[in-house]
């Protein structure tokens, strides 16, 4: 496995899969992963000033021995990697004969720009994605998924959603037994699957705006078997309803009862994807609203 480096990497991207895979080798008592980097020049920064890396190889002196599989990490110097002569062309050359190539993040701007990529569906960091389709317009992205398997090309949201890629290529590769054992010795809560949402409704939402709406959606979202009617919601904003239901309109673009609605679904998902909460019981939390049915994957 061969980790893609350059300068301006994000140094989560890399350190999160590198140690699960590394730990996969620990639990397995054997090496299941033989680990490399790789980059233009010898030693690479995280940015100015950060952390500094000396890698195994550069695309100079690589000796084309196999590799199963290519990983590209995102960070703040994707951009330039993306259109860095020497990283594409060794992209491009070594692809071919890989069983997987990924990314983590922005990484995806990287793999996108050799034309890897086109017409697949794709994920990145929420943040990233308007941008990734916009330089991009041949790949499908998906601003929603923790990470995306399309064909032999997988790619990942940001930061720690890198940790999930690499729990469900170890899946993958040798068993969920394997997997569950790595997630627990990294204090994993919960390994998440492709489909879950990178970003929750709440952080989306309050992202956007600002007092008095923040407070009402942390509210709901506290509270989401309560009846939570539109009069309740311009209450708690101290609003008359046809004022509320306008500016709520006008800051979110959607009813206050879709954010509600979308709300209760989340948590509903959430739940049921632990297994270990019966239908019932997330009905009753979230006011007598039944957990909806799974989506089925796509793109697998």
């Amino acid at each position: 496995m061969v980790f893609v480096l350059y300068d301006g990497f994000q140094p989560l991207d890399l350190a999160g899969p590198w140690q699960a895979f590394s730990s996969a080798n620990e639990e397995a008592g054997r090496k299941l992963y033989r680990l490399h980097t790789i980059a233009a020049a010898p030693v690479v920064a995280t940015w100015e000033q950060g952390l500094r890396m000396q890698v195994d190889d550069t695309f100079a002196s690589d000796a084309d021995a196999p590799i199963d599989t290519i990983l590209v990490p995102g960070g703040p110097g994707a951009d330039l990697a993306s259109a860095h002569g020497e990283t594409q062309a060794w992209l491009r050359r070594r692809d071919p004969d890989t069983r997987r190539t990924c990314s983590v993040c922005t990484g995806a701007f990287v793999l996108a720009a050799t034309g890897l990529l086109d017409g697949r569906a794709v994920t990145t960091h929420w943040r990233s994605a308007t941008r990734l389709q916009s330089c991009y317009p041949a790949l499908r992205v998906q601003d929603d998924r923790i990470y995306i398997e399309s064909g032999k090309y997988w790619t990942s949201a940001g930061v720690t959603a890198g940790i999930d890629l690499a729990l469900a290529m170890i899946e993958r590769d040798f068993g969920p037994d394997l997997s569950q054992q790595v997630a627990r010795r990294l204090v994993v809560f919960m390994r998440r699957n492709g489909d879950q949402r990178q970003y929750n409704q709440t952080l989306r939402l309050q992202d956007r705006v600002a007092a008095p709406f923040r407070e009402l959606v942390e509210k709901m979202e506290a509270q989401l078997s309560a009846r939570w009617s539109v009069d309740d919601m311009a209450d708690a904003c101290h609003m008359s309803r046809r004022t509320f239901q306008r500016r709520f309109a006008a800051h979110f673009g959607v009813a206050p009862t879709e954010v509600l609605r979308r709300l209760r679904e989340e948590r509903a998902a959430a739940l049921a994807a632990t297994g270990k909460v019966s239908r019932k019981e997330i009905a009753r939390q979230l006011g007598g609203r039944a957990a909806p049915e799974r989506p089925a994957p796509e793109d697998r």
